[in-house]
């Protein structure tokens, strides 16, 4: 790891008033988990709204992930942005990731941009419910669940599925609050797809100072302020640790 950049980086945050983090698929990693997305879990929208065999599979799938996902705990990347939040101007997180680590952390002020594998919407009529509540008509003998409310077996996580547009409220805030930030940290996250892809460059735009975090390269690492090649779960703590180093308790 960098040390001597990951100690400017916390300098960098010492001397910010407004920070954004973005975090993605590398923290849920560290805490054992798969990326949701590209694992091929998910089917088109159009087959899982018409074809009943796909919706069964679908469930049946996620009745056997979720135990896995519901039982994960924060990393230390996780633990680390919680203290952030506690001893910095740090604004937001947004995160690519939809397990609910960042929560269950104790961060909040969080926006998932993809949403929450941990609840369910009915297309129908709009009525929520919590995945285990789902996951429990499934033990009980439902294959494919139904809506309490209108009857309707379109129940689906606000996951995007393919042919379907990312949420839009989740994109459009994160832009807001990296609008008004003063330094952006891009922490284990994946830059090769819109609309995050654009967020390092549009922050340069407007002066902003934007740091990368990952053990893996970046098309925007030649176009930042600076890059830690490195597990954030050791890039983070060390850097919450050099600047907890510099606070006095009176």
């Amino acid at each position: 790891m960098e040390m001597d950049v990951a100690g400017i980086v916390a300098q960098w945050i010492e001397q910010s008033n407004k920070i954004v983090i973005l975090t993605g698929e590398e923290l849920s990693s560290e805490s054992g988990l798969p990326d949701f997305l590209d694992s091929g879990v998910n089917p088109h929208i159009r087959d899982f709204r018409e074809n009943k065999e796909i919706k069964a599979n679908y469930w049946k799938k996620i009745k056997e992930i979720y135990p896995s996902i519901i039982n994960a705990e924060p990393s230390p990347s996780h633990q680390a942005l919680t203290e952030l939040e506690m001893i910095s101007g740090l604004d937001c997180i947004f995160t690519q990731a939809m397990y609910g680590l960042h929560h269950k952390a104790g961060s909040s002020n969080v926006i998932e941009l993809n949403s929450s594998i941990l609840w369910v919407n009915c297309m129908s009529c709009g009525k929520d419910y919590s995945t285990d509540e789902i996951l429990s008509m499934i033990e009980r003998g439902d294959e494919i669940p139904k809506c309490a409310g209108c009857g309707s077996d379109q129940l689906k996580p606000p996951l995007s599925f393919p042919g379907q547009p990312p949420p839009h409220w989740e994109a459009r805030e994160a832009w807001i609050r990296l609008h008004n930030a003063d330094l952006f940290i891009i922490a284990g996250a994946s830059l090769e797809h819109e609309p995050v892809a654009s967020y390092p460059f549009l922050a340069k735009e407007r002066d902003i100072k934007v740091v990368i975090i990952s053990e893996n390269q970046s098309p925007a690492d030649d176009h930042v302020d600076a890059v830690i090649y490195g597990k954030p779960s050791q890039v983070l703590p060390y850097i919450v640790g050099k600047i907890k180093e510099g606070i006095t308790i009176t």
